[in-house]
């Protein structure tokens, strides 16, 4: 039996891909392995969206290419690199196949010609209709993502996703009920809705059904439904309602805003709105909520005057999750080409000034939770104690919790807060829930 090894880079989007190349493979007769060298075939399901995301993904080739010297496995390039540097890695020699984001489906074909010694550069062939159908293995158990979209209508300034992706492509939601459903009845606890716009959802089909959507998902049962990548202008006063009214649905929402300086959104191709009249808006809707966000530093343009302005806002707003991304110039991009340009150097320092502004508010804001008991899901377990999450909190990229007591992963318990950081909690098991 043949062996298969799946090196999954980037975000959750991509992790979806990978356990979708992973369960069609081993539906077909692939056996699983974890370790790259012993298998016969080792798949990179990369990542390309910005300058750092390239460089790991070719690190990670680079590498690969230097053990297949003594190992002998085929090496397969999947995923979004190839949509973008497609000619590169045609040229790149070590590489026995490349696929585009959307050919998972003709992986087993694909591979059956490259086991014969075929390289095989399958194009960049888009075919999403039965993306849903595909078969998935689990690999974040007891969580899981569902894919609601893909590609991006936006077109922001600086964003390659449109090109790498494609514009916006709502799944069928049939489809997606149906993978929902098999995730729930794989046991799956909490479950992330993804996209790189899941508030656009619907609308390449002439409407927009996100709540209806979630209504439809509700029904199936999951005790926990969390909501990420959300665009500002899509926050509608129904999605607060239905989060506000309904116990499964986390109070936590995922809404990348970017900037809040109107010249650089304006620039950015992004909605010049009153963010705090948002905010408000929404933490008044839903009280309690947690809202996450992401900021771009070192935007073309971006003075010391509005790189302060920003901090301020930060300062004022006091977000319970933030991160912080260096604005790098994509090739393809209008922002690319913008004047005023800020050097890498004033970028790095504008980072680790806007995280240590945020470092502070998150150690205040896990402080206020010492005494507290909340409810946390347990993922897994670690020497001495277990590992896991709240509601507050989306996993690889928010706070975790160490939880003290007995219970199994998979588990949803209340604990009672003793200690925190600035970036994790701890407590003791005090029930169930």
């Amino acid at each position: 039996m043949k062996k298969v090894s799946v090196i999954s880079l980037g975000c959750p989007k991509n992790t979806v891909d990978s356990e979708k190349i992973l369960g069609i493979l081993g539906n077909t007769g692939y056996a699983i392995s974890v370790i790259p060298e012993e298998a016969d075939f080792v798949i990179v399901n990369t990542c390309a969206f910005i300058k750092p995301a390239v460089e790991e993904s070719m690190q990670t080739i680079s590498k690969l290419i230097k053990k297949k010297q003594r190992k002998k496995y085929k090496l397969i390039i999947a995923g979004c690199l190839p949509a973008r540097d497609y000619d590169f890695l045609r040229a790149e020699k070590g590489i026995d196949g490349i696929i585009g984001p959307y050919q998972i489906s003709q992986l087993p074909c694909i591979l059956s010609e490259i086991d014969r010694d075929n390289v095989i550069n399958a194009g960049l062939f888009y075919d999403k209709k039965d993306y849903c159908g595909i078969p998935r293995a689990i690999s974040t158990w007891p969580y899981g993502y569902l894919k609601i979209t893909d590609g991006c209508s936006n077109y922001c300034s600086y964003c390659t996703i449109p090109f790498i992706r494609g514009p916006l492509f709502s799944f069928e939601e049939k489809q997606i009920l149906k993978e929902a459903e098999s995730l729930f009845n794989s046991g799956v606890k909490e479950l992330i809705i993804v996209g790189h716009d899941i508030t656009a959802y619907g609308k390449d089909r002439g409407k927009s059904g996100l709540c209806n959507l979630i209504r439809e998902i509700l029904k199936i049962g999951f005790p926990w439904i969390r909501l990420m990548y959300l665009h500002p202008s899509g926050i509608t006063k129904d999605l607060l309602e239905l989060i506000n009214d309904t116990p499964e649905m986390c109070r936590y929402l995922d809404i990348p805003l970017q900037h809040v300086h109107p010249d650089i959104l304006r620039s950015m191709n992004r909605p010049v709105m009153d963010y705090m009249k948002l905010i408000e808006s929404i933490r008044k809707a839903v009280p309690g909520i947690v809202l996450r966000t992401t900021f771009i530093v070192g935007f073309p343009g971006e003075s010391e005057e509005i790189f302060n302005y920003l901090l301020e806002f930060v300062r004022t707003v006091r977000f319970e999750r933030l991160g912080v991304f260096i604005y790098y110039p994509e090739k393809g991009t209008r922002a690319s080409i913008l004047k005023q340009q800020i050097p890498l150097a004033k970028k790095k320092e504008r980072f680790f000034r806007l995280m240590e502004v945020q470092k502070k508010i998150s150690k205040e804001i896990a402080c206020s939770f010492i005494g507290k008991a909340m409810e946390v899901l347990v993922e897994k377990q670690v020497d001495g104690y277990l590992s896991g999450r709240t509601q507050m909190d989306a996993p690889d990229i928010d706070w975790t919790a160490k939880i003290h007591g007995k219970a199994s992963p998979g588990e949803i318990v209340r604990i009672r807060i003793t200690r925190s950081s600035s970036y994790s909690l701890s407590g003791k098991i005090c029930g169930n829930v």
